[in-house]
């Protein structure tokens, strides 16, 4: 099979750099001749831009590093050479959170599985058929989590290829009758998953996605403690133990003398890359963040997600006044910046006061054409806004607005139909190509409506050619699915993440509604970029019974 050429992100446009995770920055053409390297197999030109720039072997693009390529397409030696150098073999996908493994089982790529299934082995208690136990665990369906255990008790010790298990799953959604269920039956309480996270991290951090009553996360994290989980300085700071933390730093304090700052109890870095401090700061706890200050916890040490730390930021975004000053006064970076967060600068914009202080203590407003056009925007000032572009009409068409996304990405997240309009007529439109607009052009179905009657293409796609239509389909959202039907999207294109028409991933992911509803649209029952990518294919591959009925109904052979 030919691939199509890699669509270039904007972001990733010749003459652009982008920064690694160590702080080197590197040319985009390097990040992007990495990728297509990985993508079309060339080896020889994958180890000659390692050896330049070793980081280029972890790079990612919109959290899709070399790997990712290497195992969709089946590059086997690329595949050795990447973890060799640092690939994490148990990554997942953006953005529908798939493994490796699963990747290269569903392509038939057996050799590269074997390559994969060995460090994830070695790293996790793997065992088939941990799937409909870990999603029954987060449903919280008790009865089908009796079941699973009842056919195979063994399940209750095991993970999925990325550390996952039943028990984490349950505790992150907080069903307390599942996770005695699961401890009972001899689930490892202190699991730890590929990206750090342990059962009780995911009970306690917070997560505005769950929305789980302060009072069962406790009950949780008692059932938890009760077998023997490892207390650290995070679950301390998140379960506001004070009493706990003073002891422990001052048996920390009398034990040591001579240890670096960063090392000393009161920055201790939990498995899942978070600190005491910036839970403390979280929870507005002044006296614990003063405690930890006092030990020696520096603001600006790096944390998952956040290479200077997130302790100021977390204070600044829920309007923590009085820690704000303390954690400045102790050094905290105002312009730190936090993955898919912003800085505290931002955050502080619309609070006079608070952005003052900040300023005083060295944070920056940033003057360049994208923030200065996004700053208008937000303030939502549409006679403001119109003279500014009329003057600089480039500002209409600005390609780097809202991170390559678009200048009316930001506006259409918030539904503002107004200053869409507004902007539409100055010259504003949406890309072809986007990384979010699932999130930002589709959030609100009245939002996509406006936008699809003026002028946006239906066949809006990401860089992996996923259109709009694939991500309606895949997650069953027929409103949105029957909005870009209806305005001409193509509904047999095929995306090369997974070779598959919209029908396709439909099936794949279990949306009849979504099923049913292409077919009488006129999806093509059998289309797919590879055999293995079949509508029937991916139902009977998932499991989805009912649905291979439907598309065999409909006319589908294999």
């Amino acid at each position: 099979m030919v691939l199509p050429a890699l669509i270039r992100p904007i972001e990733l446009r010749p003459g652009a750099t982008r920064e690694l995770p160590d702080g080197t920055r590197v040319p985009s053409d390097d990040v992007y001749a990495m990728f297509e390297a990985a993508r079309v197999g060339d080896l020889e030109r994958v180890r000659a831009l390692v050896a330049d720039v070793p980081g280029l072997a972890t790079v990612e693009y919109n959290y899709t590093p070399p790997i990712h390529f290497a195992v969709r397409e089946g590059h086997a030696g690329i595949v050795q050479f990447l973890l060799a150098h640092g690939a994490d073999p148990a990554y997942r996908s953006y953005p529908f959170q798939e493994s490796l493994l699963q990747f290269a089982e569903d392509r038939g790529h057996s050799d590269v599985a074997a390559i994969l299934r060995d460090p994830l082995s070695r790293r996790f208690p793997l065992a088939p058929g941990t799937a409909p136990l870990i999603e029954a665990a987060r449903k919280g369906d008790l009865e089908a989590v009796r079941a699973e255990l009842a056919r195979d008790p063994d399940l209750a010790h095991v993970s999925n290829e990325t550390g996952d298990t039943p028990l984490l799953q349950a505790a992150h959604k907080g069903h307390l009758d599942v996770v005695l269920a699961l401890l009972a039956a001899g689930a490892n309480p202190d699991a730890t998953r590929a990206d750090g996270t342990r059962p009780i991290h995911a009970t306690l951090m917070p997560d505005w996605r769950s929305r789980v009553p302060e009072d069962r996360k406790a009950a949780i994290a008692d059932a938890l403690l009760a077998r023997g989980v490892r207390y650290t300085m995070l679950v301390a700071a998140l379960r506001g133990d004070i009493t706990w933390m003073r002891q422990e730093l001052a048996r920390d304090r009398s034990s040591t003398f001579a240890k670096a700052a960063a090392d000393t109890l009161a920055n201790d870095e939990d498995t899942c890359h978070q600190r005491p401090l910036s839970a403390a700061a979280g929870r507005n706890d002044m006296e614990m963040v003063r405690l930890l200050l006092e030990h020696g916890a520096d603001p600006n040490l790096p944390e998952e997600g956040a290479p200077r730390g997130q302790a100021l930021f977390r204070a600044v975004l829920h309007r923590h006044e009085a820690i704000v000053p303390l954690l400045l006064a102790h050094g905290a970076d105002p312009n730190a910046m936090v993955e898919s967060g912003g800085t505290p600068m931002e955050h502080a914009r619309h609070d006079p006061a608070m952005l003052a202080l900040l300023k005083a203590h060295g944070g920056v407003v940033p003057d360049d054409e994208r923030n200065h056009l996004e700053r208008l925007i937000e303030a939502n000032d549409l006679d403001a806004l119109e003279r500014e572009i009329l003057a600089n009409p480039r500002l209409a068409t600005f390609d780097d607005a809202s991170w390559g996304d678009g200048v009316l990405a930001g506006p259409a997240h918030s539904g503002n139909h107004a200053l869409i309009a507004l902007l539409i007529k100055l010259g504003a439109r949406v890309p072809l190509m986007s990384k979010w607009a699932p999130y930002y052009y589709f959030k609100h179905e009245a939002t996509a409506a406006f936008l699809l009657d003026h002028g946006m293409d239906p066949n809006h796609m990401n860089w992996h050619r996923l259109t709009l239509l694939h991500h309606m389909a895949a997650e069953g959202e027929l409103g949105k699915a029957r909005l870009l039907v209806d305005h001409g999207a193509a509904i047999d294109a095929i995306d090369e993440e997974y070779q598959s028409t919209p029908l396709g991933l439909a099936a794949r992911r279990g949306q009849r509604i979504l099923v049913e509803f292409l077919l009488t649209r006129g999806a093509h029952p059998q289309a797919a970029g590879a055999s293995w990518a079949t509508p029937l294919s991916w139902a009977r591959r998932y499991g989805h019974g009912d649905i291979a009925d439907v598309l065999l109904a409909a006319g589908a052979t294999s």
